[in-house]
């Protein structure tokens, strides 16, 4: 999930009008242009933190970023449902459905973590011995 939240965002910040134009019916202003940059950011910053959560702050510093990501991921879902009557039902649908895929993705990486962030399954070294 790290990896895709890097590369996304990384496509929201470098080229944001060509996802404005997919869904909007209007030319993109400079204030959506920032805002989409702005969420690339975000994306760019979490997907980082949880690529070096895995591979370098250990097992709870993974399920940490995973779980932010998670978080964001719902409020994305929430704010996407409650703004259908400023954007229109197309563009809420959009963005909802945008939103509970990267949910999606984080729950099931989530679900294959351990507690303590390790992959299900692992068997700690010398446990059992």
């Amino acid at each position: 999930m790290g990896l895709l939240r890097c590369g996304v965002g990384a496509l929201l910040v470098l080229a944001p009008k060509r996802f404005l134009q997919l869904s909007s019916r209007e030319s993109p202003t400079g204030a959506s242009v920032l805002l989409l940059r702005t969420i690339g950011i975000r994306d760019l910053v979490i997907g980082t933190g949880t690529l070096l959560g895995a591979r370098q702050g250990g097992a709870a510093e993974h399920r940490r970023w995973t779980a932010i990501g998670a978080a964001s991921d719902s409020l994305d879902v929430v704010a996407s449902v409650a703004s259908w009557r400023a954007i229109g039902k197309k563009e809420s649908l959009g963005a909802t459905a945008a939103a509970a895929a990267f949910l999606f993705g984080d729950v099931l990486a989530l679900r294959s973590l351990g507690s303590d962030g390790s992959p299900t399954g692992a068997t700690e070294e010398g446990a059992g011995a």
